[in-house]
């Protein structure tokens, strides 16, 4: 008994040694000389699903809704259609080598199926992009319930695809069955949201729309398909201001000015790759020449699939893809 009593004894010190030296250093993060540190550790804690409420152990209730108010400001913008002309033709022959068409993304479609991947990394990141170079390929998908990323493609006939909306997680327990905010599938309404919320949709041509809509609006203007999160990252050719965020597992959807689309995903919360922010979202699309760009739902949702087998490293705690109410898909 004496030799379990310390080997208990040892654990329990261990955790309380342990448990010490991590509020200290959270409050050197939150109460230290750099703000910028601060606010980025604080966001990356915001962001999260499991340790949100960290932040309010050092922090007094406004200065968190001071912090919570700068991330969430985003100024009103209206989707300007004409600068997007959907090429898919022109496109699709200049990746697939015909020195007669011009394509200034160089785009190189090497199997000649519409489809490129291309690896992605920056500082302290690894990420994956996916160009659909035919918009009117890509689809939203909703079930009668929630099912991971892999499960969606292929009850969809989809060659692949990324996770999508926000979704109501009422009890912490990663349950996606219930999306949050504007939802529309198939010119059905699936949630109103509330009075009017940041979302992404896609026409019947294929155009992706960005901006605050109510559903009815969504549906007006021609709207087919959309879920709702948020921000935006870029509106009509310029980015908007983004830099009020942490370190996290990203997906973002975006298009150029030719129609091609753009899914992207960055893994977080894992050795080899810590996580991207919005600003790091916003520059890789602006990069890949997107016109339109937004923030989808991330942490433990971000998952990307293509081909059979998911392509990026999920975040979730158990490794396994994460129940989702809806995607982005393409076939």
């Amino acid at each position: 008994m004496r030799v379990i009593d310390r080997i208990f004894g040892f654990i329990m010190a261990t955790v309380i040694v342990v448990g010490i030296g991590c509020l200290g250093l959270e409050y050197v993060l939150l109460k230290g000389p750099s703000p910028d540190l601060a606010q980025s550790f604080a966001y990356t804690m915001f962001e999260t699903r499991r340790f949100r409420w960290i932040p309010n152990i050092f922090l007094t209730q406004d200065e968190v809704n001071e912090l919570q108010a700068l991330r969430n400001k985003q100024p009103e913008t209206v989707f300007d259609p004409s600068l997007v002309s959907i090429k898919t033709e022109e496109v699709v022959a200049a990746a697939s080598g015909d020195e007669n068409a011009l394509n200034k993304y160089g785009d190189v479609d090497e199997d000649g199926d519409g489809i490129i991947l291309e690896n992605i990394t920056g500082n302290g990141y690894v990420g994956y992009m996916i160009k659909v170079l035919d918009p009117k390929r890509v689809f939203i998908s909703r079930g009668g319930s929630a099912y991971p990323l892999a499960e969606q493609c292929i009850a969809n006939n989809a060659l692949g695809g990324i996770n999508a909306g926000a979704f109501l997680d009422e009890h912490g327990g990663g349950n996606g069955d219930n999306p949050d905010g504007v939802t529309i599938i198939d010119g059905k309404i699936i949630s109103v949201g509330h009075g009017g919320d940041c979302i992404a949709g896609l026409t019947e041509d294929g155009l992706l729309v960005v901006g605050w809509f109510t559903a009815e609006e969504a549906l007006g203007i021609g709207i087919k398909s959309c879920v709702s999160f948020g921000p935006i990252l870029i509106a009509n050719g310029s980015p908007l201001d983004v830099e009020s965020s942490g370190l996290n597992p990203r997906t973002a959807i975006g298009q150029r000015d030719d129609g091609c689309i753009l899914m992207l995903v960055v893994d977080g919360r894992q050795v080899h790759s810590y996580g991207a922010t919005y600003k790091d979202l916003q520059d890789i699309m602006l990069e890949y020449g997107a016109v339109n760009a937004f923030n989808l739902d991330g942490g433990s949702s971000t998952t990307m699939w293509y081909n059979g087998a998911y392509v990026n490293s999920c975040s979730s705690a158990n490794g396994i893809a994460r129940p989702i109410p809806d995607a982005f898909l393409f076939r």
